[in-house]
């Protein structure tokens, strides 16, 4: 019980330490659309359950050999949910004033996907009640890896003249590390689990630093 709890709430907690966070840091600063993006998060899941929806249909979500874990992986699971957020953050936040370098991309971005996870994880406990709930509270968390790798490589199309470019490496850098995960968690590989861990980790953990750099220097 105490899972189910942590895994709806888990979602709405980060997005408010996120926005606090940004209230302190810039106490003067616009928050309209970062609340809203949140929201606009929770709608994006839109995508995937019409996604999912026709896979369930055509058996396609019955894991009967490698190769349909990993449509089921990168194709249903990672590009089904990626690219509602991808919708959102390219064509709703990239094209506002107050959107103007990765470091925005970033913070939009993880709002928008502390709103999907919200709508994702009670979509799953409503209609798959046996999933094992550790394995929802991690998408909460693990998601702010997709989170600012889109993030980061939309917001620099939005300081570079390449947009499409990097607005499709930032959906595709999003689809393949989230794909991973979820074949590492469909094959219970535990030996690729704490690498896939820690190298996400450092990358997360550099195009933040490289997006704060960025938008230092404009």
């Amino acid at each position: 019980m105490l899972q189910i709890i942590i895994s709806l709430i888990l979602g709405p907690i980060m997005a408010a330490l996120l926005f606090g966070y940004m209230k302190y840091r810039f106490p003067k600063g616009y928050f309209g659309l970062l609340f809203r993006s949140y929201f606009w998060g929770l709608f994006s899941t839109i995508i995937f359950a019409i996604v999912f929806y026709i896979s369930y249909q055509q058996g396609y979500i019955e894991l009967k050999n490698l190769r349909r874990i990993i449509f089921f992986s990168f194709f249903i699971i990672a590009f089904g949910q990626e690219l509602g957020k991808f919708i959102v953050l390219r064509y709703l936040m990239l094209p506002t004033k107050v959107f103007r370098n990765p470091s925005d991309g970033i913070t939009y971005s993880l709002m928008i996907s502390f709103g999907a996870v919200t709508a994702t994880n009670v979509g799953i406990i409503l209609f798959f009640p046996n999933t094992d709930y550790s394995i929802l509270i991690s998408n909460v968390l693990v998601g702010m890896v997709y989170a600012v790798v889109m993030g980061f490589f939309v917001g620099m199309g939005k300081i570079r003249n390449n947009r499409m470019i990097d607005s499709l490496s930032g959906l595709f850098g999003a689809i393949f590390f989230h794909g991973v995960y979820e074949f590492i968690i469909q094959t219970d590989d535990k030996l690729l689990i704490w690498p896939f861990l820690i190298g996400s980790g450092i990358i997360t953990f550099l195009l933040i630093v490289k997006s704060i750099q960025i938008s230092d220097e404009l």
